[in-house]
């Protein structure tokens, strides 16, 4: 204890010191920092200037600012004294190899010296709104690394702010970023006698993204840039890039930045939680440059021979959001990744279940997201001048990863879905022009539909035989939808009927079923089959929730089953033509018909 209090007045002696020599460090009357540049060395960001001397360019890098340790499960503490939990951050200032590795990346502006600006003052604040709250920040100028004392605010809920102080505690060791992001750094340095300040947030290592405008507020205002000149869009595969050409340097060209949503990313993706604004969030991860698209580009250039291509460097983003999209999610700011070839957006939703329902609906196609968000991009160029893009784009999607084609699961399923290859597997447009998503499909029989609750809950199968799952089922017919069941018979005969107001309910229902009346005009068939099954909840062999052991007994498929039932499109797969109640059949009125395939689907 006695050395902990040494520490402690030490430190707070040192940063009296250093705060003492402000007072011999006068507020610059006008700006004599330039910044040059934004590196990315061992996944923290580094922001250099150039301090002005008249023999230079001397370089100055801000302190790192970067939590290099990892924080997962990371336990907290007690403060006897203001009775309050805290979490110890270690916070990386200065690095000589990260130093050194600068150094070698700013070759290109033969710099006299590169070294870290002389900080005179921290501060270190977080958002009014957010639950985190800075209790201390204990560093002096020469050591490596400072310590991030964090807090929470308290809510007393009549005896049990402590239990509260640890639930929060509790998801802050879960996810450390969301809590660290709002958490902002403001630091002074010294330049040729004046006292500039320098803003940014903790940073997590690798982990390390910004916000835009903290970013732009280092550069010097900017000119438009006039040596450019678009030449084409390439258009790629679910993406495009559009090109610009240098005038001043010959066959030089630049892309502009992507903003492609990189769809298969959210499928390892869960739900998130905002600390300040008290929602739970979609991050939405959005590709700004690859090698991939360099390369691809360079070759579709291939008749203006180009001899550099290379990528412009976001500056804003404008965004407009459609009043569809913001009257039921909130869409957050963009970030930029430390390295600039990747951002991140956020989709906030009010509820937890809103936020998954989105994430399968985005899964399944990313295109009614991003219709209804578009971007006005304005890019640097050499840390020089701004290009202004003439066309108002809207995010797309990258192509899905290649090992998305099982339907197994709802997970795998909605990868199927969002990959373009296999669209036409799991969507179906009829001549009419109306698009519909497949919930449930037997054509080969390879898959057993003799499945338990859990599986028939989240959904089982193939790219040909599957059923999507009953939770899925709820989330897309949520409102009401219009059904169409598909059967082909073993005569060749093709049926269909078509139900409107569609809805499956939510899983304390049972999953209920129900709809509102059969199109007869948009059905070849005249008896009603699913009337015998409305209003019931959902039964499979291991969890009967109808009248009579209708699954657990004959072909035991899952179903909304009635005592029996007069429709039965998970039974069993006929080898040939059975009427048997056992097997996939749909009534007639006058007599059951025995299927030999059959799919249902729900209007998109």
């Amino acid at each position: 204890l006695f050395q902990l209090r040494v520490s402690a007045a030490l430190a707070l002696l040192l940063c009296s010191l250093a705060a003492g020599q402000v007072s011999q460090c006068a507020p610059a009357d006008s700006p004599r920092l330039r910044f040059v540049a934004q590196l990315s060395v061992n996944g923290c960001a580094l922001f250099v200037h150039d301090t002005g001397a008249s023999d230079g360019p001397h370089l100055a890098v801000e302190p790192l600012m970067c939590v290099t340790d990892s924080l997962r499960g990371i336990v907290p503490r007690f403060d006897f004294i203001t009775q309050q939990l805290y979490f110890s951050v270690p916070v990386l200032m200065r690095d000589a190899g990260m130093l050194a590795e600068a150094q070698r990346q700013l070759r290109h502006l033969s710099p006299r010296s590169v070294s870290f600006a002389t900080v005179t003052k921290i501060s270190v604040s977080a958002n009014n709104r957010s639950s985190v709250r800075v209790l201390s920040f204990l560093w002096t100028p020469d050591e490596p690394v400072a310590t991030l004392r964090l807090g929470f605010k308290r809510i007393v809920f009549k005896n049990n702010s402590i239990y509260t102080q640890l639930k929060r505690s509790d998801d802050f060791g879960s996810s450390p970023q969301e809590a660290l992001e709002k958490v902002k750094i403001s630091a002074f340095i010294i330049s040729n006698g004046s006292c500039h300040e320098v803003q940014s947030r903790v940073l997590l290592q690798n982990d390390s993204m910004f916000d835009l405008d903290l970013h732009r507020q280092r550069f010097l205002p900017l000119p438009t840039c006039r040596q450019l000149k678009f030449i084409r869009t390439v258009k790629l595969e679910n993406c495009s890039a559009r090109v610009h050409q240098t005038l001043d340097i010959e066959g030089h060209f630049l892309i502009e930045p992507l903003l492609c949503h990189n769809v298969s990313s959210l499928s390892s993706e869960s739900v998130r939680y905002d600390y300040s604004r008290d929602m739970h969030y979609l991050k939405l991860d959005l590709v700004l440059q690859d090698e991939a698209t360099r390369d691809a580009v360079r070759t579709q250039l291939a008749d203006l021979s180009p001899r550099s291509v290379d990528f412009m460097r976001l500056w804003t983003a404008e965004r407009s959001v459609s009043s569809s999209l913001s009257a039921r999610f909130e869409v957050g700011p963009l970030m930029a990744s430390a390295d600039w070839r990747s951002a991140q957006v956020r989709l906030l939703c009010r509820t937890l279940t809103e936020c998954r329902d989105l994430r399968t609906a985005l899964l399944a196609e990313p295109a009614d997201l991003w219709r209804h968000v578009q971007w006005r991009v304005k890019s640097l160029v050499a840390e020089q001048c701004l290009s202004k893009s003439s066309q108002i784009d809207s995010s797309w999607r990258m192509k899905a990863s290649e090992d998305a084609v099982s339907c197994s699961s709802l997970k795998s399923c909605a990868k199927l879905h969002s990959a373009t290859d296999q669209r036409t597997s799991v969507f179906q447009m009829l001549p009419d022009g109306r698009w519909f998503v497949k919930i449930q499909q037997r054509l080969t029989g390879r898959v057993s539909f003799q499945r338990n609750w859990t599986e028939y809950e989240t959904g089982f199968g193939d790219g040909t035989d599957f059923w999507i799952g009953v939770s899925a089922i709820h989330s897309l017919s949520q409102g009401g939808a219009t059904l169409r069941v598909e059967m082909k018979l073993w005569s060749g005969s093709e049926l269909h009927a078509e139900y409107a107001g569609f809805q499956v309910g939510d899983a304390s229902t049972g999953y209920r079923m129900t709809y509102r009346e059969m199109l007869s005009h948009r059905s070849s068939v005249s008896f009603d089959a699913l009337a015998h099954h409305k209003g019931m909840r959902f039964s499979t062999m291991d969890k009967e929730n109808g009248s009579g052991l209708c699954s657990s007994t004959p072909g035991k498929g899952g179903w909304w089953f009635k005592n029996c039932y007069n429709a039965n499109p998970n039974g069993l797969f006929p080898s040939r033509g059975r009427r048997n109640y056992g097997y996939m059949i749909w009534h007639s009125g006058s007599t059951i018909v025995s299927l030999r395939e059959v799919r249902l689907m729900l209007q998109i």
